[in-house]
């Protein structure tokens, strides 16, 4: 069964635990303006008493963005916050990231990630024969949002800056460690400051949102490993996870779910609902409470599913519309091209061109 995103529940109207709220500071220094001007121009009230700062919907979030770019006059706000990005409210995170024994190990956090601070993302790892990327995409209502383009960079500038502090003196050995960073949005104005920030090839109008690396680098030996350490910050994250009972646990659930069983993707309500081991009415009633809809999930994770098939030449597109539940091929590239803007066979097409290679053949 096709899954369609359905726009009728609002989940920026939801709230979560304002997050990251020193980086916000620190960035807007950078940027050169006050902060607590700006939250209050965007409608955010934080209060300290409360933790992490209170309670802040996505709504107002992207607005505090928008504000925080329209006041900036040293920087540029979103490359900023992605530089200046700590994990504040779960330190445990930076010290399993840190204490990695490999960058593939690394990525295992990003669930962790969207489950404590960022339900609206959906981050994943796609491998070609010669590359991997880390592809951001968002939540289909927030994509829609005309701030949408500014998480994506604090998101992608976020991951280069933590890959860059793992990998240390290991980027030596790599004679081009960053192969491209990919923007879906179309060229800005501002297409210089990408350009001087990231060093490798920036490319707008892209096929996806991603950092693009060699994929050697996923599992070379990081000089920080402690694998003890990184043990007990694991042990520390899932206790964490369960004593908090996350705002999206229902959500995360769900998305979990299809990553982990790829036949949930063909499947409906009821077979998610049974693989979680409740009924589906409660699960139903649960996502609404979070102000998401299990068709939205579902298509996320197809379309996830859709891109690491489509990266690897030798799966044929029959292939992948029966994997992921589509009655033929035909149905398989509508969906595709709603959910991206172009057909899967342009996407692969574009996606197995290296963005080196892209470079020298425009």
């Amino acid at each position: 069964m096709e899954s369609a995103w359905n726009p009728e529940i609002s989940s920026l109207s939801a709230t979560i635990p304002m997050f990251g709220l020193p980086s916000w500071v620190r960035a807007a220094v950078r940027c050169g303006f006050p902060v607590e001007a700006a939250f209050r121009e965007a409608g955010v009230e934080l209060d300290v008493n409360k933790p992490h700062g209170g309670m802040v919907t996505a709504d107002a979030l992207l607005r505090a963005i928008e504000v925080c770019v329209n006041r900036s006059t040293e920087h540029y706000f979103p490359l900023a916050l992605g530089e200046a990005y700590v994990f504040d409210r779960f330190p445990q995170v930076e010290a399993f990231l840190a204490t990695s024994p490999t960058m593939r190990e690394a990525i295992e956090a990003l669930p962790w990630i969207r489950a404590m601070e960022l339900p609206w993302l959906w981050v994943s790892l796609e491998e070609t024969e010669t590359e991997a990327a880390i592809v951001v995409t968002l939540d289909p209502e927030l994509a829609r949002r005309p701030e949408a383009p500014y998480v994506i960079e604090i998101v992608l500038t976020a991951c280069r800056k933590f890959a860059k502090a793992m990998l240390g003196r290991s980027l030596a050995l790599f004679s081009q460690p960053m192969h491209a960073v990919q923007f879906q949005r179309a060229r800005p104005e501002n297409a210089a400051v990408f350009q001087d920030f990231f060093p490798c090839h920036v490319q707008f109008g892209a096929p996806r949102n991603a950092l693009v690396f060699p994929k050697a680098m996923l599992d070379v030996a990081l000089q920080g490993a402690l694998p003890s350490v990184h043990g007990q910050a694991r042990q520390a994250i899932v206790r964490e996870l369960e004593a908090s009972k996350p705002h999206f646990a229902s959500t995360e659930a769900v998305r979990q779910a299809f990553e982990g069983q790829s036949d949930l993707l063909k499947g409906g309500l009821d077979e998610v609902a049974d693989a979680m081991g409740i009924h589906a009415r409660t699960l139903q009633r649960r996502l609404q409470a979070e102000g998401f809809k299990f068709a939205d999930l579902q298509a996320q994770a197809k379309y996830a599913r859709a891109r690491q098939m489509l990266s690897k030449k030798a799966i044929s597109m029959e292939i992948i519309s029966v994997e992921l539940g589509f009655s033929d091929r035909r149905a398989f590239t509508y969906a595709f091209k709603r959910w991206s803007g172009i057909s899967p066979s342009t996407y692969r097409a574009r996606v197995l061109q290296s963005p080196v290679t892209a470079l020298r053949h425009p």
